[in-house]
């Protein structure tokens, strides 16, 4: 069944309500995040950079010189990090894709461990 063309696809919260999440915030859980001033830091650490992907190849110690794509937190604002010049990089969209994969498959490990009963824990039934 699809959509009627006039029905609208999302709609905002009602006034009150609290704000809707998907996990990763959306856009105005990002702008808390990242605090007051988060474009002008974020457009130094691009001229910083000069636009260009700041991952080191562990293979050969030389940089990727790809096109950036992105300014990424080195540590993650959701595990810590800050939003300061020192905690940012520029990646190409290869290396910020594969890193996030990373710290996502990480978090799901870490929830998972968090909630696992020790084997000798377990009660019959609660399966």
């Amino acid at each position: 069944m699809s959509a009627s063309p006039t029905a609208p696809r999302w709609s905002p919260p009602a006034p009150g309500a609290p704000a809707r999440s998907h996990g990763w915030g959306g856009r105005q859980g990002e702008r808390e995040a990242l605090g007051p001033g988060w474009r002008r830091r974020r457009a130094a650490a691009w001229r910083e950079a000069s636009g260009l992907c700041q991952h080191t190849r562990y293979d050969t110690g030389l940089p990727c010189v790809a096109a950036g794509a992105a300014v990424d937190h080195i540590v993650p604002v959701s595990q810590g990090g800050s939003s300061e010049p020192s905690n940012l990089q520029v990646l190409c969209k290869y290396h910020h894709d594969r890193k996030t994969a990373l710290e996502a498959a990480e978090g799901r490990r870490k929830a998972r461990a968090a909630r696992d009963i020790p084997r000798g824990k377990r009660v019959l039934g609660s399966m």
